[in-house]
């Protein structure tokens, strides 16, 4: 047969096919279709990578060197020279003319050397038959008892008689009473026997006691 007579069989065939409304399908087609490979699956193992520990190795690091330290030359010293200090000028005390020395002077340097704690005790339990001085006087107070008071005696004193200081009227008081009375007060009251009953220590310590009242 003949390759018109084949093509001319084949397009009566696909008109009959076409009145009839139904398509065949090539035979080539389907044999092509069918001749189609499937993919195949391959299955690959893994392969295990085998790890080999690797030891370290140290590597020696070369030894250090210490530096020997250097010594650092100190600057000399210079020692200063002492300097001299200039001595103040020495002055020489102009000699002091000793003052005359007469009874109420001596009176004053007793009184000074006189002990106020021995006057007082004296004042106020009295010795040797002298009669104490607190029987008539107040020490505290400048008001009267049987004599005047005696607080701040020593600034009184000082007027009570021209050229006469206090420790002198004060060591005249008690060995001589009356020679010198107060107004107001009358003579004879004070005893009389004083500077005989007591020393002159003692009549000194009376005093410097009533120089110390305030």
């Amino acid at each position: 047969m003949t390759g018109k007579s084949l093509r001319f069989i084949l397009l009566a065939c696909a008109l009959v096919l076409a009145a009839c409304g139904t398509i065949a399908t090539p035979v080539w087609e389907t044999e092509e279709a069918d001749t189609v490979a499937e993919p195949t699956e391959v299955a690959v193992e893994p392969t295990a990578v085998e790890t080999v520990e690797v030891e370290p190795t140290a590597t020696p690091l070369p030894p250090t060197e210490t530096p020997a330290p250097t010594a650092t030359p100190l600057p000399p010293t210079s020692t200063p020279e002492p300097t001299a200090t200039p001595l103040p000028p020495t002055v020489t005390p102009e000699p002091t003319e000793e003052p005359e020395v007469t009874a109420g002077d001596e009176a004053d340097t007793a009184a000074v050397e006189g002990d106020p704690a021995a006057g007082e005790q004296l004042f106020t339990a009295g010795a040797g038959g002298g009669i104490p001085c607190s029987t008539c006087h107040y020490t505290n107070s400048a008001d009267p008892l049987v004599g005047p008071g005696l607080a701040g005696i020593a600034q009184r004193a000082e007027e009570r008689v021209p050229d006469q200081s206090a420790v002198e009227y004060l060591h005249t008081s008690i060995v001589e009473p009356d020679a010198y009375v107060v107004d107001g007060f009358p003579a004879g009251v004070m005893p009389q026997n004083y500077g005989d009953v007591y020393s002159e220590e003692q009549i000194n310590d009376l005093v410097a006691y009533l120089m110390s009242l305030e």
